[in-house]
């Protein structure tokens, strides 16, 4: 059996890799040798090339990340020019920082660099790993863009069925992205053993997918053809030692198989959300106690992670087993009920969802 802890870590050692770039290529290629029966299906993205970028703080180069997708030059004083802002304690709400009538923005955290989406129209905007003084003159300079980009999901077809139950995992992430999400995409090459030896009544494929970051999330799953899908389960940023369930509520009957942190509507900020949309099941499985090493460059292996992904195997085993147990008749017919108990009227699941980004969820649509 495949270790994942040791695969997720051989990866790492490619360094960053950004949506629809080479270095998620090369690891898409990785995961697809050790599969000769994959089949590669094509992602039209993006890839964010960054030229260069500098920052200078009272004529000192200092170590620092280019925030994406921002670029420019600017130089001043903090809070004259540029606006100096510590990093919040949630990632998420960074997007609300309102940059008005500054040229700049400067991030820090110390001892810490992030890559964190910023809305479009921010200035040139960079993060450093230690606080600045309040009147530092401060330089911030970096050339990027987007280029189109062909890239590829890889799907493994671990059981053949007439529906099936896809468990997928994105490849892309910012900076070291050990848990975001390199150790969900070992974890699922080390099920292959199991699933072959379990009799389940669906069939299983996994799906290794390109640019889940990027402008737009979820490029690679919005683009893969759901026909004959039973339920969608994306991994995604797990992190020691339990896991956020936010799933279709269909799907929550699932939770008894994990050591659950809670149980919500889904995010749309991961890959089973597409999904959602078009009316199937779907659940993303994460933890946000790993928010203080998210998209950073100390998203690193610790301590626990060997025996909390062997725990976390165990319940992604026991819940692909119940799943396949369920007809889609019985989960299409609780999630309707679930739905109009929440004011949905309308006939059927497609468009039922819609996102909430303000609570980072979603919710049903009021009226049809």
């Amino acid at each position: 059996m495949v270790s994942a802890l040791r695969f997720a870590m051989e990866l790492m050692k490619y360094g960053e890799a950004v949506h629809g770039g080479p270095v998620e290529r090369t690891l898409l290629e990785m995961i697809a040798q050790k599969f000769p029966e994959h089949r590669r299906v094509p992602v039209n993205t993006k890839f964010w090339e960054v030229n260069f970028s500098d920052v200078f703080i009272n004529g000192e180069r200092v170590e620092h990340t280019l925030m994406p997708y921002t670029k420019g030059c600017v130089k001043g004083k903090l809070g004259r020019e540029i606006m100096k802002v510590k990093m919040p304690e949630h990632p998420f709400l960074i997007k609300r920082i309102d940059p008005k009538g500054y040229e700049g923005v400067l991030f820090f955290e110390e001892g810490k660099l992030r890559r964190i989406t910023l809305p479009e129209g921010f200035p040139p905007s960079a993060f450093v790993s230690r606080e600045p003084e309040d009147d530092a003159y401060v330089e911030v300079c970096g050339e990027g863009r987007l280029i189109d980009s062909n890239s590829f999901n890889v799907e493994v077809t671990v059981r053949e069925g007439d529906s099936y139950v896809i468990v997928g995992a994105h490849v892309d992430h910012w900076l070291t992205g050990f848990h975001d999400n390199l150790l969900s995409v070992g974890l699922l090459v080390s099920l292959v053993e199991e699933l072959n030896r379990m009799e389940l009544k669906r069939g299983v494929k996994l799906l290794f997918l390109s640019s889940e970051e990027g402008p737009r999330c979820c490029t690679g799953s919005q683009q893969y053809d759901e026909r004959n899908l039973h339920a969608f389960i994306s991994v995604d940023a797990i992190y020691p030692s339990r896991e956020v369930l936010s799933a279709t509520p269909d799907l929550w009957f699932l939770s008894r198989q994990f050591v659950t942190k809670r149980v919500e509507m889904p995010t749309p900020f991961s890959d089973h959300f597409p999904f959602v949309l078009k009316g199937h099941p779907g659940m993303a499985i994460y933890n946000d106690d790993m928010t203080s090493v998210y998209h950073s460059n100390r998203d690193l292996p610790v301590s626990d992670d060997e025996a909390y992904v062997e725990r976390l195997r165990s319940s992604l085993l026991n819940a692909i087993r119940e799943l396949s147990e369920k007809s889609r008749e019985e989960l299409d017919r609780f999630f309707m009920e679930y739905a109009r108990g929440a004011g949905y009227i309308g006939g059927e699941r497609r468009g039922a969802i819609v996102p909430d980004y303000d609570s980072l969820s979603s919710k049903f649509r009021r009226g049809g």
